[in-house]
């Protein structure tokens, strides 16, 4: 998007694509154009070889088979610049998608707008204005060529405001956090000091809570998506909505990101009856930090770091700077001592590859 809003770019005069529309020759009068992003279109602007005398209109239609489809936007009656070159004539502010038109111009010096695709040439039944669709056809040529273009923004309307995040899709595993960067773009007539206010509205993972930081904007700014997770959050993509809502005037818009999550590693060991320790050691070389999470049976009880003892190591090998690291975790299972031999579960989460050493006492 335009990151000055508005900030309209315009096409160049020599045809091909350039700045945000294509354009081209045509016979007089209009041809095909195809806008590559979605926008507010501002105006559309014909380049004159000689300009005529009087007035001129012009029109953007949907696309058709092989003419114009309905009609989307037209403009005002407008007198033609005196000199030679373009000439961009303001339409009504319209929203815009991405993807193929057609353009049209009209002068009053002609009694008819031709269009022009191959051999075959349509122009609208009545002249003054622009047909809500084209059917009448001819084959009738001009010698005159002209260059169309149209010119819009890629930001919000001017009383409106967009919301994009970045990145919009990205993976962690099992454990980890991911963050997101949300920017919000207030149109040009959108009031400073207007509310929006930012929320995850579906898509958070089982037993966290995502939370959006300035999640209350009074001009156009950013906020930061925070989305976590838990080691027992399984693999898979996942997708997480936050809905932007203005209350004055009512505006509504929503943006959503993917989230893949690697699930933990899962290590089963046998427990046997009134155990009360469960030690697990993780040993990995390079960079990543290892989460450690132990499961009872059928998943009960669920045991985090949290409260248990911890030991961290780094070792170096003489001349190298890449540590051996050491992640130690002694879960206290007194409380929950079996009476009869049991299978517990070690979730591991570490990106790096590890070896895992379980040890019951």
């Amino acid at each position: 998007m335009v990151s000055v809003v508005p900030a309209f770019a315009n096409t160049d005069t020599t045809g091909g694509t350039s700045g945000i529309a294509s354009q081209g020759n045509g016979y007089a009068y209009g041809f095909p154009i195809t806008i590559s992003a979605s926008g507010t279109l501002q105006s559309i602007g014909v380049n004159w070889g000689t300009a005529p005398t009087g007035h001129v209109m012009v029109a953007l239609y949907t696309a058709g088979s092989s003419k114009p489809g309905s009609l989307i936007v037209s403009s005002a009656s407008t007198a033609v610049a005196t000199s030679s070159g373009w000439q961009d004539i303001t339409v009504a502010s319209t929203s815009i998608t991405a993807g193929s038109y057609w353009v049209a111009a009209q002068i009053d010096s002609v009694d008819s707008v031709e269009f022009a695709t191959s051999s075959i040439t349509y122009y609208p039944k009545a002249y003054g204005s622009f047909d809500s669709t084209w059917s009448s056809s001819s084959t009738q040529t001009t010698s005159e060529q002209w260059n169309m273009r149209v010119t819009y923004s890629t930001g919000p309307p001017p009383a409106d405001f967009t919301i994009t995040a970045n990145p919009t899709s990205q993976s962690v595993g099992a454990g980890a956090t991911a963050s997101y960067t949300l920017t919000v773009t207030y149109g040009s007539s959108l009031t400073s000091g207007t509310t929006v206010s930012l929320s995850v509205t579906s898509g958070c993972p089982a037993g966290v809570t995502c939370t959006v930081t300035s999640n209350s904007l009074t001009a156009s700014g950013t906020a930061t998506l925070a989305v976590p997770t838990l080691i027992t959050t399984p693999s898979g993509t996942i997708s997480i909505t936050v809905t932007a809502t203005c209350t004055s005037p009512s505006l509504t818009h929503t943006v959503t990101v993917q989230l893949t999550v690697s699930g933990p590693g899962s290590y089963s060991t046998n427990v046997h009856p009134e155990a009360v320790q469960i030690i697990v050691t993780v040993t990995w070389t390079g960079t990543g930090t290892a989460s450690v999470v132990l499961e009872g049976p059928s998943g009960s009880p669920t045991l985090t770091e949290s409260g248990q003892v911890i030991y961290d190591r780094l070792t170096y090998t003489s001349g190298s700077t890449t540590p051996t690291s050491i992640h130690r975790v002694t879960f206290n299972i007194s409380s929950y001592s079996p009476s009869s031999a049991q299978t517990w579960t070690v979730l591991v989460s570490l990106s790096a590859s590890y070896t895992v050493t379980i040890e019951v006492s």
